[in-house]
């Protein structure tokens, strides 16, 4: 019987296959839909939407922040009113105290579009077009590639340089300046005065800072960056307080009109954007992020304000006054000459530095009883500190001579000259402008005369940073490689030189060179004429050549 119920199923089994077989082979048209079939049974309804109003999606009004018509009611009217009258402040606030700053993406959820925008600027991109760089206007070059007699230059040491960068993690040339996410949205737009970057992070937020805080805030005062956000990064470049420009400081955050008339808190208490604006269509609607005043690159970008822009002719504003015949008699000085009679006033800037005397275990660190200021670092040498530093003078039409790295980076004469107008009294369109000068030496190549980029901190460059295994051939090895010049091996210490416009710390009036037709200000040995093409002082003689 087993046998036979075996042999049974399996001729069924057969037959089957074979079935279908045959069918899988035929082909034809399919057949007509049948009827639909009834609707089903309604389904459970679903969680009630988020009001238009909700701001802070909590599910009840809030009139301090939801009743934006202000008619004492938060309905559907608060989401018609007419555009350009949702207080940017509540919004902001009330949707970050409900959620907690997660990065930046939390802005580009409603701000995509400006953050596209923003990765074209400069302030971004640390690069652009340089229509201000004598010979390289067709070009696109800035601070990636630019070397200073400061801290040197950016390429290897990119996590210590990006603390004053506008973005998150640029720790070394893979950084992604095409992603949106990488942009520090707080770093301008805190309204709180606590936002701040860690020093050797790669441009990432202090941990102790309140970020929900921060985000909370930057809707207030229209989202307009304060006085302090710029000046926190740009009085701190080259590696401290005032060092680098001489008439940017700290103190300018809130400081009187003593020390400058526009920024005083006593006087016109102007925020920087007042002079260093962005672009704005005729409705006063952001254009683009750009920022007016770049001096080498990225010039076409923002809306700069000069002088006459606020105050009018140079002619008309003295008409009366003690200097009258002083405007007259000099055509070609700029108004900073005589109305920034002295920079770092307050506080001391450094006017020398030498790279050469670094690496020194001394002790005690030497302090300069004029200012307090120390002036040696084992890290970076020794420095000249001042206060109350007289520009030099020199002729300007905009244009810069500038030093870049595989461009024009083998000095030819010396001091090498890092940046210094090109113009000279020969072009007519050059006026006199002030500009501090900074001198110093550092690292080049005795062979080929390349000014070196040195390796000085964190390790993606390589394992032997100059600030802390101080041997200067390992840290040269390391960021001549990493910047693609060439280092044959031997290097020496040659003096260089580096001028900086001064446009900050305007004097009260009373201050101003020249007040009351005083020659003396500058006829009695305060002006290098040599600098401005004269052999001496030319109430004394001087000649220059035709």
């Amino acid at each position: 019987m087993r046998l036979a119920d075996r042999m049974r199923r399996l001729a069924a089994l057969t037959a089957a296959l074979a079935l279908g077989a045959m069918l899988a082979g035929c082909s034809g048209d399919d057949g007509a839909v049948g009827p639909a079939g009834s609707a089903g049974p309604a389904g459970p309804a679903g969680t009630a939407g988020v009001n238009c109003w909700d701001l802070n999606q909590n599910g009840a009004p809030d009139a301090a922040t939801e009743d934006i018509n202000k008619d004492g009611r938060v309905d559907v009217q608060d989401c018609r009113t007419p555009s350009g009258a949702y207080d940017a402040a509540a919004l902001h606030a009330g949707y970050f105290t409900e959620h907690a700053y997660a990065g930046t993406q939390d802005c580009l959820t409603c701000h995509g579009k400006m953050g596209d925008e923003f990765m074209t600027t400069v302030h971004w991109q640390q690069f652009g077009i340089s229509a201000n760089v004598q010979g390289r206007e067709a070009e696109r070059h800035g601070k990636r590639d630019y070397i200073n007699n400061f801290c040197i230059a950016v390429p290897s040491n990119e996590a210590r340089c990006s603390e004053c960068h506008a973005g998150y993690n640029w720790s070394d040339k893979n950084f992604d300046f095409g992603n949106p996410k990488n942009i520090d949205c707080l770093i301008c737009h805190d309204q709180t005065g606590t936002y701040k970057k860690s020093q050797t992070a790669a441009g990432t937020p202090d941990p102790a800072v309140d970020l929900k805080a921060v985000a909370r805030s930057v809707g207030q005062n229209d989202g307009v960056p304060s006085r302090r956000a710029c000046i926190l990064c740009h009085a701190n470049a080259g590696g401290g307080d005032n060092i680098k420009h001489g008439d940017l400081s700290t103190d300018l955050i809130a400081t009187t009109r003593a020390y400058d008339v526009h920024m005083g808190t006593d006087g016109a208490n102007m925020k920087c954007t007042s002079c260093h604006g962005v672009k704005k269509d005729s409705a006063g609607k952001l254009v683009s992020h750009g920022i007016g005043g770049m001096p080498f690159h990225g010039v076409d970008e923002g809306a700069l304000k000069d002088c006459g822009d606020c105050h009018g002719s140079r002619a008309s504003v003295h008409a009366g006054t003690s200097v009258e015949r002083v405007v007259r008699d000099h055509p070609r000085l700029a108004c900073q000459v005589c109305h920034v009679p002295a920079i770092a006033r307050k506080l001391a800037t450094k006017t020398e530095w030498y790279w050469a005397e670094a690496g020194q275990n001394i002790d005690p660190i030497p302090v300069d009883p004029a200012t307090g200021k120390q002036t040696y670092d084992k890290k970076k040498g020794r420095f000249v500190w001042q206060k109350n530093v007289r520009p030099t003078l020199l002729f300007h039409n905009g244009k810069w001579n500038k030093t870049m790295i595989n461009v024009n980076d083998r000095y030819t004469a010396l001091p090498a000259v890092m940046a210094a107008p090109a113009a000279t009294f020969s072009d007519p369109d050059a006026m006199i402008y002030p500009f501090k000068k900074m001198v110093g030496n550092q690292a080049a190549d005795r062979n080929n005369k390349t000014l070196l980029v040195p390796h000085l901190f964190g390790t993606k460059a390589g394992p032997n940073p100059y600030w802390s295994k101080f041997d200067w051939n390992l840290a040269l090895q390391e960021g001549a490689a990493y910047a693609g010049q060439t280092y044959t091996g031997q290097y020496e210490f040659v003096n260089t030189v580096m001028y900086l416009s001064v446009n900050h710390e305007v004097a009260p009036k009373a201050q101003a060179l020249g007040l009351n037709n005083n020659c003396a200000h500058c006829h009695a040995g305060q002006v290098d004429w040599a600098a401005l093409g004269w052999s001496a002082d030319p109430i004394l003689g001087g000649t220059r050549p035709r």
